[in-house]
């Protein structure tokens, strides 16, 4: 029977993920386009790796190499349009929802735990953190809730868990694709990981706590150490250790402070994006009672440790992701693999609930997916632009008429001009990202005054005199805001 009950989860979780990711993502076939910059950067990258380039050298981003991997197998399904992504969203997000139907079903069975994929398909893509989809943070989702089962499934086996090994492989290969996304998220993997080594060693000793440590870094080895060798293969291992690391944490996290400091920052924001999305934060914060009630009230052996786990995970996840005074909207979506926990009390009352009564339930969490999310995502005003009003389809058709075109795009960070042209950058740095380097100024302007590339895109910033103005249009991008952009093409001698 619980083999038939998880074919159905799975099933369910993947419907439940597609009917909203269909309305909340901008990579969905309802949008002409992904119409955020981050995305189009990620797939411009995972581009360009289909084509022998490689991040960091040849196309130049700060975040983690992984994230460029999953957009170029995005691009390997599709390479015009942002499908592959899409459809990986769609693989990503029914992970997420399985695994908080199997973190629900920790605390009691019953029919009425399948209420947890619908509910948390709905709080993940209707939160304003989830943006227009495709984020890194969507990504690590599904690693962020494997690492809380893992844990969680550990502490309420108790003695009975007889090869707690395969949990801690499971739960350190989670924590080293986070580590290979966006390693700022890494702080609920701390939490937890102390909670449970403490855990262990008050039930087994410190010998056994120390080997459940290494088997961490085992699964933890399992991502990180092909991801390196792949890149060291390539010969970027160093600029990724460079750029990810280096620059990320002495050039992007703003003004040095105090540990109180950061500790105030991190309860700021907290605050602030408990506001902008206030169902994750309710779950979110619930979750972590209703974890800690439980196991004060079983008692058992360790359970102050088992107490802590969620709020710890919880804690340093808030502390690491807002370390730096820089913080966008979406980082805050990471909190929404915790917010399954706030739904325990499903698997408290399952038993009490009958199958009619819990059937309708889940029903009707399913058939509130896309209305709901019609009606909160912040996505759905974008969905009637049309391929004829977008700028980057108006000046592709121009730069078509031309042989081979380049193009260098300096709005800002990528806005879609080099999907919308079929173009792969021949500058590393294609789009003008947050990182204001001397070494990014000096290589634009060496790259413009050599007039390396026949079309320029730009919305404020002029290229100079070697460049002439030839079309200008207005369109929305991000969130329906519309824009204006130039097009410039090279003066010939």
């Amino acid at each position: 029977m619980e083999k038939n009950e998880r074919r159905i989860a799975i099933l369910l979780a993947l419907l439940c993920s597609l009917l909203a990711l269909l309305i909340a993502t901008t990579s969905s076939p309802l949008y002409i386009s992904n119409f955020w910059t981050d995305t189009n950067l990620y797939f411009t990258i995972g581009r360009g790796m289909t084509e022998g380039l490689m991040p960091y050298r040849d196309l130049f981003d700060h975040k983690g190499p992984l994230i460029f991997v999953i957009y170029a197998l995005g691009a390997l399904i599709s390479d015009t349009s942002f499908l592959g992504v899409f459809l990986l969203e769609v693989l990503s997000l029914t992970l997420t929802l399985f695994l908080a139907y199997r973190m629900v079903c920790l605390y009691g069975k019953g029919l009425l735990n399948f209420l947890a994929i619908p509910l948390t398909a709905i709080l993940t893509a209707v939160c304003t953190a989830f943006n227009q989809g495709g984020s890194a943070e969507e990504f690590c989702l599904p690693a962020l809730a494997m690492g809380l089962y893992t844990v969680l499934c550990r502490m309420l086996s108790g003695e009975k868990c007889e090869r707690p090994q395969r949990l801690y492989i499971a739960f350190g290969a989670a924590m080293g694709w986070v580590f290979a996304i966006k390693y700022t998220d890494c702080g609920l993997f701390m939490g937890l990981a102390f909670a449970a080594l403490l855990y262990e060693w008050r039930m087994r000793g410190f010998a056994h706590a120390f080997s459940m440590g290494l088997w961490m870094l085992a699964g933890m080895g399992l991502i990180v150490l092909p991801t390196a060798a792949y890149l060291a293969a390539h010969g970027v291992l160093d600029e990724t250790i460079r750029v990810y690391f280096i620059e990320n944490i002495f050039g992007y996290g703003g003004a040095a402070m105090s540990f109180p400091a950061h500790i105030y920052n991190a309860l700021a924001y907290l605050r602030t994006q408990s506001a902008a999305n206030p169902l994750v934060a309710i779950f979110a914060m619930a979750g972590c009672v209703f974890s800690a009630l439980h196991a004060l009230i079983r008692r058992e052996k360790g359970f102050f440790f088992e107490m802590m786990a969620a709020p710890a995970a919880a804690g340093l996840l808030l502390l690491f992701c807002y370390w730096g005074e820089m913080a966008h909207p979406y980082y805050a979506l990471v909190f929404a693999s915790l917010a399954p926990l706030g739904m325990i009390p499903l698997a408290w009352t399952a038993g009490k609930v009958g199958h009619g009564i819990a059937a309708v339930s889940v029903a009707a969490g399913v058939l509130a997916i896309m209305p709901l999310c019609q009606m909160m995502c912040a996505a759905v005003p974008l969905q009637g632009v049309e391929r004829a009003d977008m700028a980057q389809h108006v000046f592709a058709a121009i730069m078509h008429e031309e042989e081979n075109p380049t193009l260098l795009d300096l709005t800002s960070l990528d806005q879609g001009f080099y999907l919308a042209a079929g173009i792969t950058p021949n500058c590393r740095y294609f789009a003008n990202n947050n990182l204001n380097t001397a070494e990014k100024r000096d290589a634009l302007d060496a790259y413009l005054t050599e007039k390396r590339t026949m079309f320029v895109v730009s919305r404020w910033e002029d290229p100079g005199e070697n460049y002439m103005l030839i079309a200008e249009h207005s369109s929305p991008f991000d969130l329906n805001d519309m824009r204006t952009y130039k097009l410039y093409r090279r003066v010939e001698e």
